[in-house]
């Protein structure tokens, strides 16, 4: 199924084609990728946020949600089968895990 699926975030709009042979497949990815997190966990705001991505040393790639008021993350996890979903806001204190 292929599906074409938008999102607007902040001052920007991006437009996402999923291709996936199995239907239920291409839907969730739709669904999570057009769905981030809407109020941060750490600070309670709603409004102004925007991607970030990054990437380890190791070459793994890295998207987030990022708050504008507080700097927590909400970084896009992928399934070992197949699929996202995105992680609660954590904000980053140098020198804590």
């Amino acid at each position: 199924m292929q599906i074409k699926a938008n999102l607007k975030m902040g001052k920007s709009t991006y437009q996402f084609d999923i291709d996936e042979a199995k239907d239920m497949d291409a839907l969730h990815k739709a669904i999570v990728l057009t769905n981030p997190l809407t109020k941060c966990d750490e600070c309670g705001n709603t409004e102004g946020f925007y991607f970030t991505s990054n990437k380890d040393k190791e070459g793994n790639i890295y998207v987030n949600v990022k708050c504008p008021k507080c700097g927590a993350d909400s970084k896009l996890g992928q399934y070992k089968s197949t699929g996202f979903f995105w992680k609660n806001f954590v904000k980053y204190i140098p020198g804590t895990k």
